[in-house]
């Protein structure tokens, strides 16, 4: 549900917007009761608050980066780089502080990030709606804007009528995030409300999911591109699939993600974490593997979690880490697929993400 983020109309003293806002508790509840009891028109049960969030739904944890992901009323549906959120919506008229009017409708949302690109785009969508009382003729503003190094360039049809007709549009977005840096940051949505007459209706604000494009990806020497720079959205943790096909390696973790914490295991431990730093990494593997010698040529130490993780080295409990003896094939490509998840996946250092083999 839209509540208001600032007045719409005349300034008005603090008996008059505590009246108003006694007003919007009542038509909100009758709009609920309305839509509880099975009405088409969206749920708007929730109390009233003065901005809307839709940054606390549910996160999409267990589709693929590749899958693309559904809508759902009331939720922020997302992947590594793909959204969609629907917001319920309702404006409400007033004439002084009386509500005279409503217009329930939904607004959708669909955002797809580049991994590889700072620039990408935005559909919006605003349903027909439910018009009750004085609610005819409600022309419709959206502005947008977003924080950051990120632009804004809103392509959204303006000032069209709330009513029969859906009215959907554009935004573009580009982030100019600076070499070695990331930026992370939100799109703030505005709408506004205007309609002929001695009415007034209150503007409405919201945010998206916070979104992060980076320049990370450099030699060590910082003077290539190793990955050219690229957005995702953070709050997705990304699995690891790449173990798979490293028989040797892959059982080794199923071994240690079967016991103890269950590190990395999506839906039974905790995620592990990226530790982007080569030093500490290998700290970590000489905290567990230095000093051993293989029982037979050919073979490698395996360190599960990975040296280059925060969970590596002795972090963890004993029962949640464990070394194998592993082909010295196996540990020559290791090193180089999880890079390339890390470059693929935009994670950085302190990132989240989940092991699955």
């Amino acid at each position: 549900m839209v509540v208001p983020a600032s007045n719409g109309g005349e300034s008005e003293g603090e008996s008059t917007m505590v009246r108003r806002l006694k007003a919007k508790q009542v038509v909100l509840a009758a709009v609920g009761a309305i839509a509880l009891a099975g009405s088409a028109i969206a749920p708007a049960q929730a109390a009233p608050s003065d901005t809307l969030s839709i940054r606390s739904s549910v996160r999409a944890t267990a589709a693929t980066p590749r899958a693309s992901v559904t809508c759902e009323e009331g939720k922020d549906n997302f992947n590594r780089t793909e959204l969609c959120t629907v917001v319920p919506a309702i404006a409400i008229v007033y004439e002084g502080v009386k509500p005279v009017g409503t217009a329930v409708y939904t607004i959708t949302h669909k955002m797809t990030l580049k991994t590889k690109s700072l620039k990408w785009s935005e559909s919006i969508e605003v349903s027909p709606a439910v018009v009750s009382g004085e609610a005819t003729g409600i022309r419709l503003g959206l502005s947008v804007i977003c924080g950051g190094k990120c632009s804004a360039i809103n392509k959204f049809p303006q000032q069209r009528t709330l009513g029969g007709r859906s009215i959907s549009g554009k935004v573009n977005y580009i982030d100019r995030v600076a070499k070695n840096q990331q930026d992370q940051t939100t799109a703030h949505y505005l709408l506004t409300f205007s309609k002929p007459g001695p009415y007034t209706i209150d503007a409405s604000s919201y945010e998206s999911v916070s979104f992060r494009c980076d320049d990370t990806f450099w030699s060590r020497i910082s003077d290539r591109r190793t990955q050219r720079a690229g957005c995702v959205f953070p709050g997705y943790y990304p699995t690891m699939e790449s173990m798979k096909s490293l028989p040797w390696i892959a059982k080794n973790i199923r071994d240690v993600q079967a016991r103890g914490g269950h590190y990395g295991k999506l839906n039974a431990g905790p995620p592990l974490h990226r530790e982007a730093d080569p030093v500490k990494a290998g700290q970590n593997r000489q905290a567990v593997c230095g000093g051993q010698r293989p029982p037979a040529q050919g073979l490698s130490c395996d360190e599960y979690p990975f040296a280059s993780t925060r969970e590596g080295g002795t972090s963890l409990p004993a029962n949640s880490r464990g070394i194998a003896w592993v082909p010295d094939h196996e540990q020559d490509r290791q090193g180089g697929r999880i890079g390339t998840f890390h470059k693929k996946q935009r994670v950085l250092d302190g990132d989240a993400f989940w092991v699955e083999v």
